[in-house]
C-alpha cells in the first residue's frame, strides 16, 4: 500500500527562520525582489504536510523545492523543462517524502505550536488513532548504514535523498507517539494555545483532551453530551473548550467540571460546519450550519457578568445545563438565494485590515462574503471563480509575501485570500484597503 489518493487534509508550517515582511533585508522591502539567499534564509523549516484518503502524509520542504529550482536555472537557463542532465533533486523534492500515515485514510492534520513542540506534526485518521510525528532531519546514510528501507520508514528525511515515492508504507512501523481512545475515526484535532495539550472530536460522538508530555497515551479528560459525530473542537481560555457537532449544536465545557457541558447553544438547523473564536480581548465566537445560517456569540453574554464567570460558572452549577437559542446576531450566507435550502459545508476565517471583529464565509455556491461580526452586515462580497464546491478558507498576511506591490490609487495591500475547490484548483485573491490620508 502505496498510501496514495486524494489529498483529503493539508497544513503548513513555518520554520525559525521564517521573516518574510519582518526582516530589514531585502524581503521586507516594499516593491523590491529579495534575492536566493534571502528566500533559502527566510524559508528554512517550512514545510508542506498532506494527509491522503489512501492513508499516506508526506512532507515538501520548500527550500528543497526552492533550492534545487535555482540550480537547475542557474544551469540550464530560464527554461530548464528542456534539460536531459542533472535535475539536482527537484523530482525527489517535488515528489515530497512520504513519512508514515493512517490505515483506512487521514482525517485531520495540526501543526503544534513551535514554542511547545517544535518541528513536530499531529495527525488523526480513519484508524481511530492519533499520531505525534517529528519533523526533524535524519541521519545520513552513513550514519544508518545504508539502510534504505530504514530511511524511507524514518520521519527524520530532510537530508536523505534515498527516496522512492511508491515505496510500500508500513503503517505499524514508525516511532510516532500515538495516542489511543476514540471508538471511531477522528474528525479533528486541535493544539492549545497556551500549552502542552490537545483536543480531538470522533466520530463515537466525543470530545477528548489529551497531555502530549509523553507521560501518558490515554486521555485525560472524556466529554459525552452529543448525540452526533464532533466536527470542531478549540480551546478558549485555560479551562473552557468548545465542540460543534453534526446534531447542530455547540457545547461550552469546563474541564474542572467533569464530562457534562456547561452550556449547549441550538440555534443551527443544520449540522455545524466551522466555528471561529476570538481571544481573551474579544470574546465572540462565530458558527456556521451547512443551511448558510452564521451566528455570533458573545462569551460575556453566556457568562451573564464578564468572561472570567464563565470558568467559574461550571464550579458553581456543575448539573446545570444551561441552553441558549439566540444569538447576539445572525446572519445567512446565501441570503440572497433563499430557493436554496442547503448551501453545503460553510467554511470560515477571519478577515484582514479591520479594528473590528471581522470574518469571511464560504460554500459550495463559489460565494466569499465579508462581515462585521458584531453588527451583522455584509462588508463586501466576490466571487470566487471556482467552478465546484470550496473545500478549504484561508488569509495570509502582507507579511508573508515575498513582493510588495504599491499602487499608486492609495489601496494598499493587505494581504490576500487562499480558497480551495473540489475543482482541484487553488485560487489566491489579493485583498487591499484605501490607505488613510
Amino acid at each position: 500500500d502505496t498510501g496514495f489518493g486524494s489529498v483529503s487534509c493539508l497544513a503548513a508550517a513555518k520554520g525559525s527562520g521564517y521573516r518574510f515582511g519582518g526582516s530589514d533585508n531585502a524581503a521586507g522591502i516594499p516593491g523590491s525582489c529579495p534575492d536566493e539567499e534571502d528566500i533559502l534564509a527566510a524559508v528554512d523549516g517550512c514545510r508542506v504536510i498532506a494527509g491522503m484518503t489512501g492513508g499516506g502524509l508526506r512532507v515538501w520542504s520548500l527550500k528543497d523545492v526552492y533550492q534545487a529550482g535555482c540550480m537547475l536555472r542557474r544551469e540550464y537557463g530560464a527554461d530548464p523543462g528542456h534539460s536531459s542532465g542533472d535535475d539536482f533533486g527537484l523530482k525527489e523534492a517535488v515528489a515530497g517524502v512520504a513519512i508514515g500515515g493512517h490505515r483506512g485514510g487521514v482525517t485531520c492534520i495540526d501543526v503544534p505550536p513551535a514554542m511547545y513542540r517544535p518541528d513536530s506534526l499531529l495527525s488523526g485518521g480513519e484508524d481511530g488513532l492519533i499520531k505525534l510525528w517529528s519533523l526533524k532531519s535524519s541521519p545520513s546514510s552513513e550514519q544508518t548504514g545504508g539502510d534504505q528501507n530504514q530511511q524511507r520508514q524514518s520521519p527524520r528525511f530532510f537530508n536523505s535523498r534515498q527516496i522512492v515515492p511508491a515505496a510500500p508504507i508500513d503503517f505499524d512501523a514508525s516511532d510516532a507517539q500515538i495516542l489511543s481512545g476514540h471508538k471511531g475515526r477522528i474528525i479533528c484535532i486541535k493544539t492549545a494555545w497556551h500549552g502542552d495539550k490537545l483536543l480531538s472530536g470522533g466520530a463515537d460522538k466525543t470530545a477528548r483532551l489529551w497531555d502530549m508530555s509523553g507521560i501518558t497515551d490515554s486521555p485525560l479528560s472524556t466529554f459525552r453530551g452529543h448525540q452526533g459525530i464532533v466536527t470542531q473542537t478549540h480551546f478558549w481560555g485555560p479551562n473552557t473548550i468548545v465542540s460543534a457537532s453534526t446534531d447542530r449544536s455547540i457545547a461550552l465545557w469546563d474541564t474542572r467540571a467533569g464530562s457534562s457541558p456547561v452550556f449547549a447553544l441550538r440555534h443551527h438547523l443544520a449540522p455545524v460546519s466551522d466555528l471561529i473564536l476570538g481571544n481573551r480581548s474579544e470574546p465572540l465566537m462565530i458558527s456556521a450550519g451547512a443551511d448558510g445560517s452564521l451566528a455570533t456569540w458573545d462569551f460575556r453574554v453566556l457568562s451573564g457578568t464578564d468572561v472570567d464567570a464563565l470558568d467559574q460558572s461550571a464550579q458553581e452549577t456543575p448539573r446545570s445545563l444551561r441552553t441558549v437559542r439566540t444569538p447576539v446576531i445572525a446572519m445567512n450566507h446565501n441570503e440572497q438565494s433563499r430557493t436554496l435550502n442547503n448551501c453545503g459545508s460553510v467554511k470560515l476565517s477571519r478577515s484582514l485590515g479591520r479594528d473590528d471583529f471581522s470574518f469571511l464565509s464560504a460554500s459550495d455556491d463559489g460565494i466569499v462574503n465579508e462581515w462585521d461580526a458584531l453588527s451583522g452586515r455584509k462588508l463586501s462580497s466576490h466571487y470566487s471563480g471556482h467552478k465546484d464546491a470550496i473545500s478549504g478558507l484561508d488569509v495570509y498576511s502582507s507579511k508573508d509575501v515575498m513582493q510588495q506591490n504599491r499602487k499608486s490609487s492609495g489601496n494598499s495591500s493587505i494581504g490576500g485570500i487562499v480558497s480551495c475547490s473540489w475543482d482541484g484548483t487553488v485560487r489566491l485573491r489579493r485583498l487591499s484597503r484605501r490607505a488613510a490620508r
